[in-house]
């Protein structure tokens, strides 16, 4: 049984030491490193950091980019028994504090001048922070990876038993990392985890989806978020798969093309945004082209519910075959040649792009998982898609409904606990051991579990009726013309939304109608304007409960950031922080 993480780096390196682990473009450059060399460069950070004094469970934090260098002191650090702490790079400096001296950080690597410079603001108020690092020369306060490097290499020359005896001594059981939430109430939570829970993890996710060794991952969700780390890196490391760093979310086209995946691990947005600029280019076209579209997906969804039932006619193969040609390779190839394996998670999946991809002969698998649980508690296996589901729970642990409809979890993937917050874990995991997620849902006769919302975001009107937001806001995110809605309606007569708009294609549109508009802020308040997103609301809030649809909304002339505190580092709203800053808009949209 493999002891840790770092173990199983080093069971990858002894079988394919010469296969690329990693893959990343620097200065218009392919550059590759082999598992073998991956390995022989974490040996070399490890002992750099040793020779800083730094072991067993001293804290070490990652401020940057993916870039391979993040991924190899990673391993380093569990090299000597260190604990990671990883920080999201959007954070303003204030919250990066929070977060450092919550979590008694000794060193920080960060990897740019933005980054330094919030350190460099907060260190007088970080007694325990003795070391910056830098993955790129910084400045003479710096200390730069390649000089850790160095030092490792002297280090592990003076010191030969010192890697080998720290690597023996890893117990499964010991925290390696404390990973804070992005919580949508509240300071950030550190939460304690350990390699044994990883690799339960690990295991039960490989069982449900295949990796093969010669899978490319693309890498462009932040490392800092575990659904990234543990599913687009470790899961590919464990069966020696590559991975192919995304040079940044606004190249990710691009990297697509040059990556040539097979496995995308990625939110429900980008996929739900390729689905709406499909059909958005699709109604701009001749009217010949929008028919073969239309044929196409209409004998793409026909063949692949008659290949789930197993009878597929000679002729709708046939059929299928063309639509293929004519259409969804061509689709298909704006994820590069070789995209076999969609992976999405983070949020719930609509119903409809599940049926997009399907169509197209791309079967999504769709996860549910926190990181109180090491990150995966349900994932959808190979088979039956069931849209709206977000799979069956994974074979090594136990998943159950509790009266009030909230899902809890139970086995070797819970977390250790909140970090010097006994109190907050007493109330997350019970005196059964069953870990309370906070999720509202059900689970079917076929085992697939469905989620509803979040408990504390169950919106309970003046009349009494109980609205999720989360399913209705999802529904109307899939209009090109709108980035994100945040419902409102606790203890109010009706349901109101606030929204911001997609200004890319809202100002294409716009511009089209001849409209005249110099700012985002007269953009919005066009009556043309505001007419349009109604429109769009209402077209997709036809299958609504009355109760649930939205009365009335406000446009807002800007979008939702974390550095204003209004989106977690994961991009979902706080909802208290929103409703707190526009509370003068809520109320005037009730007072009319």
């Amino acid at each position: 049984m493999t002891q840790s993480l770092l173990h199983m780096l080093a069971e990858t390196a002894a079988r394919q030491a010469d296969k690329h682990a990693l893959r990343y473009r620097r200065a218009d450059i392919l550059e590759t490193i082999s598992y073998g060399q991956m390995l022989d460069t974490v040996r070399e950070i490890a002992g750099g950091l040793a020779s800083l004094g730094l072991g067993r469970g001293d804290r070490v934090a990652i401020l940057s980019d993916n870039r391979p260098e993040w991924t190899m002191t990673d391993f380093a650090v569990f090299h000597i028994r260190g604990v990671v702490v990883p920080v999201y790079t959007t954070l303003p400096a204030n919250q990066v504090a929070y977060i450092l001296g919550n979590a008694n950080v000794q060193a920080i690597f960060v990897d740019s001048k933005a980054q330094l410079d919030k350190v460099m603001a907060i260190k007088d108020e970080l007694p325990e922070l003795k070391h910056i690092l830098g993955f790129e020369p910084l400045g003479e306060d710096v200390t730069t990876l390649e000089t850790i490097r160095e030092q490792g290499r002297q280090f592990n020359t003076a010191h030969p038993d010192f890697l080998t005896n720290s690597m023996k001594t890893i117990n499964p059981d010991e925290t390696c990392t404390i990973l804070y939430t992005s919580g949508t109430t509240g300071e950030p939570k550190g939460v304690m985890l350990n390699h044994a829970g990883f690799l339960e993890n690990i295991r039960g996710t490989l069982d449900r989806i295949n990796v093969e060794p010669w899978y490319v991952f693309l890498s462009f969700l932040p490392l800092s978020h575990l659904y990234e780390r543990l599913a687009g890196h470790w899961c590919a490391m464990y069966n020696g798969a590559t991975i192919h760093y995304s040079r940044g979310i606004e190249k990710v086209v691009e990297d697509l093309s040059d990556a040539h995946p097979h496995v995308l691990i990625s939110v429900p947005r980008l996929y739900e945004k390729v689905v709406a600029r499909i059909y958005d280019t699709v109604q701009q076209s001749s009217t010949i082209k929008q028919w073969l579209f239309n044929w196409a997906f209409n004998t793409g969804r026909t063949f692949a519910d008659a290949e789930e039932a197993g009878t597929v006619a000679p002729v709708l193969r046939f059929k299928r075959t063309i639509a293929e040609k004519l259409v969804f390779g061509k689709i298909k190839a704006r994820f590069g040649r070789n995209f076999i394996l969609p992976v999405s998670g983070g949020a719930p999946l609509s119903p409809e792009t599940l049926r997009f991809f399907r169509a197209m002969g791309l079967f999504i698998h769709e996860g549910y998982g926190m990181t109180e649980t090491h990150l995966i508690i349900a994932l959808t296996p190979p088979g039956k898609l069931k849209p709206g589901s977000c799979g069956k729970p994974l074979d090594n642990i136990q998943v159950r409904i509790a009266e009030d409809g909230e899902v809890l979890v139970k086995g070797p993937i819970l977390m250790e606990g909140y970090y010097q917050r006994p109190d907050l874990t007493a109330e997350m995991i019970d005196a059964d051991e069953w870990l309370h997620t906070g999720d509202i849902g059900h689970i079917d006769d076929d085992g697939y579990l469905y989620l509803t919302d979040r408990k504390k975001n169950i919106i309970v009107t003046a009349g009494g009726k109980n609205v999720a937001p989360a399913p209705i806001e999802g529904t109307i995110k899939k209009s090109p013309f709108i980035e994100e809605i945040c419902l409102i309606g606790d203890k109010r007569k009706f349901i109101s939304a606030l929204v911001v708009p997609e200004f890319e294609i809202l100002e294409k549109w716009a511009q089209g109608q001849a409209l005249a508009f110099d700012t985002r802020e007269t953009l919005v308040e066009q009556p043309e304007v505001q007419e349009k997103i109604w429109t769009e609301l209402e077209t997709a809030q036809q299958e609504f409960a009355r109760y649930e649809k939205v009365k009335k909304c406000v446009l807002l002339p800007t979008m939702f950031t974390v550095d204003d505190g209004e989106l977690t580092p994961s991009l979902k709203v706080k909802r208290r922080v929103v409703e707190e800053r526009y509370a003068a808009l809520i109320e005037g949209i009730y007072q009319e």
